[in-house]
């Protein structure tokens, strides 16, 4: 893993902590992955398995 997938999955797991998943977080974490302009395979797993535990109802969305 590069050090800018590591950076995502950290800020996607700070963003996790609590359960919940905020509008400012989830754009957060796409600008970090959109962050150098070169989207990773590594970056957008990342982002699929947090849509996944969404889906799962693992994590909740905030308003």
């Amino acid at each position: 893993m590069d050090a800018d997938t590591n950076k995502i999955k950290k800020i996607i797991e700070r963003a996790l902590a609590d359960g919940r998943l905020s509008q400012q977080e989830d754009e957060d974490i796409k600008a970090a992955i959109r962050s150098d302009r070169k989207i990773t395979q590594e970056a957008m797993k990342l982002y699929r398995e947090l849509q996944q535990k969404i889906f799962e109802g693992e994590i909740l969305i905030d308003d």
